[in-house]
């Protein structure tokens, strides 16, 4: 936000330069980023009045002017103006004058006549970038006065870099209660009395009083809105960064800037009927101010008639009912909307003003009549006209609620550090706004003021208290902690091993937000419950994920854009079924794309499949040790026939598969395959045990089963596996076969069983008896034939 600095100076003028304010302003905790000069320097450029003006003998163009600069003689100056005429006032540069432009003014001949300075416009004195024409000065501007001190062009701009949490410091009041606190200033706040003169005809109504529980309306008549905004006005827009309109709206930009309280004025010839505060209808359409037509979301608040949507609250206004210069009667609008209401709306229609930026932070909802009255007062002494009573629309009980917080000079003490004086301490709150109900030798009640909406705990009126004390002045304390160090049980692998493992297969670790875009959550996970930010950063960080996807897919579309195909990424973090605690859950996924491998001679280019996917997830189960299965299903993110469901035990766990082609053409990525699993059931293990080996031969019996397609092979070895035959060790699928010699629904795996006693060489004799009873289980459970 920038402020002018004679601007702040007319509420708070401690005896500073601007340098040292800003400097105190930044360790107070409202961060200046740089101080700009209203103007550049120049020097010898005063108030001229033309008192005469006469077309050169010589040039069709241009013409001949007698300036008087109260000097003993008047100035012959030639200038080409379309606007020059006499009885004007205008800005001289006088001979020996330097423009910012690097101009040196002289004494010059033009087409042979002799010019004695320069009638300049704004733009060629580094006021203005656009210059239609010199610039014309008010009648009353003091003749030969110093241009620089008439227009106060030594005026600094501060441009202040406020943080979200301080909503209370975009405007001037908000500042200069904070420079008043910091010199221990008084703050003067004016009134501003409006005597109404007129009947209000038209009444407000506002049907959710959660979103606007305080509505204020006011009508003008008999206004001359095509007067020009004041001179003193229009300085402090400009060098606040706001452009000029008419007066109307000037004057509701003014009062923004300084009192921080958003204002509206629509053009009563264009209401029909009552006001009506309420949340728009579903395909309800608004030609906003900006030019554009907006199809309205059914939870966006409007300002309507009895016909149509006049407004978006708190946003921006409708141009149909919009102030013109012939606008002879308006309608003005003071609210407060619960920032809940407004957060995100101006983004999710691709807007940014400056209402919407305060509505979203907080703003005063005491301070909503003082604005009406100094904008009304305004308008009376700018546009004249007769004003109204104020029509009130006001839900006490939906207001926020200003909690009293209860804080003990030991706390303070404890927290920062170091002693302060008791009259220190309530001076501060007193200046900050602050009202000290209950109060003893060492403890206070404190009741936040309406336009502190950051202060809620006992740790906010601390850091106030901080951050006036100074931060460089907080002693150095050695931090002094109660360690409770307990040993990680060895039954727990812990998530660094797991991620080296990662790491050494060719992984790289990413970390991502853990908001993502609602679109990606519609694509990955369309079934899950949505977790909507009511005030997100952006639109693409709008909704709390459910699944590590989502960045995921994001980080490979960043590193495909850059020429990086061949891809390993994985991440380890939390996931949101919901808000509270149990409802979120930590979970490890990873996506691969690209070659197998790096070109080389040796080797033709291979493309990763589901198998390198599932291999790199298998490196990870067998740290647990326990009953991992996949199971064939179907995902919304995944492609049919490559995507399996991971169980621990009877429990589903992860998903595994490829990415669905409608996803990577949507994404524009290549063919990639994913994998995520429960970080918590990974790293559950069974505690290793020494277990001594066999000094006797393996032996080994292969077998080839046909079963149903359908049937997985997991199926066969767990199935293997319950026998817990006693000499059984390791089973091995080495083949599987579909084709010639096999029935077109069956296919045929190959086992390799291997078995080992840890007293003595099997015999083949019981071998077979072992494997038989395998052979009778296959043909039994699954209708198994064997393959000679």
């Amino acid at each position: 936000m920038n402020i002018s600095s004679a601007w702040l100076r007319e509420w708070a003028n401690p005896n500073v330069s601007n340098e040292t304010l800003a400097q105190d302003l930044t360790m107070a905790g409202l961060e200046v980023e740089g101080i700009t000069p209203a103007a550049p320097v120049f020097e010898k450029v005063v108030v001229g009045h033309v008192l005469s003006c006469k077309p050169h003998s010589n040039a069709d163009k241009l013409n001949l002017c007698e300036v008087d600069i109260a000097a003993p003689e008047h100035l012959q100056i030639i200038c080409g103006a379309k606007n020059i005429r006499a009885d004007l006032k205008v800005i001289v540069a006088m001979v020996g004058a330097k423009l910012p432009n690097g101009l040196k003014i002289k004494k010059t001949k033009i087409r042979g006549i002799e010019s004695f300075g320069m009638i300049c416009s704004q733009a060629e004195l580094g006021i203005s970038e656009i210059a239609n024409g010199i610039c014309e000065l008010p009648d009353e501007a003091p003749l030969g006065k110093n241009i620089r001190q008439y227009l106060n062009l030594d005026d600094g701009i501060i441009e202040l870099d406020i943080t979200p949490n301080r909503g209370d410091c975009f405007s001037v009041l908000g500042v200069a209660r904070e420079v008043c606190t910091i010199y221990n200033l008084p703050l003067k706040i004016p009134t501003y009395g409006v005597t109404p003169t007129i009947e209000m005809p038209i009444n407000a109504h506002v049907s959710d009083t959660r979103a606007c529980p305080k509505y204020l309306i006011r009508m003008i008549k008999g206004i001359d809105n095509s007067t020009p905004t004041p001179q003193w006005m229009a300085d402090k827009l400009k060098r606040s960064g706001q452009s000029l309109y008419s007066p109307i709206v000037d004057i509701t930009n003014f009062v923004l800037l300084e009192l921080g309280q958003p204002l509206h004025a629509f053009d009563v010839d264009k209401i029909n009927g009552d006001i009506k505060v309420r949340m728009a209808k579903t395909g309800e359409k608004i030609q906003l101010l900006n030019k554009t037509t907006t199809e309205l979301q059914n939870d966006t608040l409007v300002i309507a008639d009895d016909v149509s949507a006049l407004a978006i609250a708190g946003v921006m206004g409708g141009i149909d009912s919009a102030t013109q210069t012939h606008s002879r009667q308006i309608l003005l609008e003071s609210a407060f909307f619960t920032p809940a209401y407004i957060a995100g709306k101006a983004r999710n229609y691709s807007l940014n003003t400056e209402s919407s930026l305060r509505f979203e932070r907080g703003v005063d909802f005491n301070i909503t009549e003082l604005a009406m009255a100094r904008a009304t007062s305004l308008i009376l002494e700018i546009c004249g006209g007769q004003a109204s009573e104020i029509n009130c629309y006001i839900d006490k009980d939906r207001l926020p609620i200003l909690a009293p917080i209860r804080i003990t000079k030991d706390k303070i003490q404890r927290v920062l550090g170091v002693i302060l004086e008791t009259n220190w301490i309530e001076e501060k709150f007193n200046q900050l706004g602050f009202e000290i109900l209950e109060k003893n030798s060492d403890t206070w009640c404190i009741l936040p003021p309406s336009f502190r909406f950051d202060i809620r705990i006992e740790a906010d009126l601390i850091e106030e208290l901080a951050r006036l004390y100074g931060y460089d002045k907080l002693p150095l304390q050695k931090l002094s902690l109660d360690s409770n160090i307990t040993a990680v049980p060895e039954s727990i692998i812990d998530k660094n091993e797991i991620a080296k493992i990662l790491v050494n297969r060719g992984y790289q670790e990413v970390i991502t937000y853990s908001f993502i875009a609602e679109q990606y959550q519609n694509l990955i996970n369309p079934k899950a419950q949505k977790i909507n930010l009511k005030n997100p950063i952006s639109e693409q960080l709008s909704t709390m994920r459910s699944s590590l996807w989502a960045g995921l897919l994001q980080t490979l579309q960043s590193n495909q854009r850059r020429g990086h195909i061949d891809a390993r990424f994985f991440e380890i973090g939390l996931c949101f079924d919901g808000v509270k605690a149990d409802e979120q859950s930590s979970k490890l996924a990873a996506v691969i794309m690209g070659n197998r491998f790096n070109p080389q001679w040796s080797v033709d280019v291979q493309a990763v499949d589901f198998f390198d996917a599932k291999a790199d997830l298998q490196s990870l189960l067998i740290l647990s040790d326990t009953a991992f299965s996949f199971e064939s299903a179907q995902h919304p993110a995944l492609q049919n026939g490559q995507t399996a469901k991971i169980f621990l035990d009877t429990e589903q766990v992860g998903w595994i598969g490829a990415l669905s082609p409608v996803l990577y053409k949507k994404l524009s990525l290549p063919k990639c395959y994913l994998f995520e699993v429960d970080l918590v059931a990974i790293q559950q293990r069974k505690i290793p045990q020494y277990q001594s080996f066999s000094s006797y031969q393996k032996t080994t019996r292969d077998i080839a089963l046909v079963v149903d397609k359908d049937i997985p092979a997991q199926d066969l070895v767990a199935s293997i596996e319950g026998l817990r035959q006693k000499y059984l060790v390791d089973i091995n699928l080495f083949d599987m076969y579909v084709g010639d010699n096999i029935a077109a629904d069956k296919k045929s795996i190959a086992l390799s069983l291997s078995y080992q006693s840890m007293q003595e060489t099997l015999s083949d004799a019981k071998i077979n008896k072992e494997l038989n009873k395998v052979l009778t289980l296959m043909q039994t459970k699954f209708s198994a034939i064997q393959r000679e």
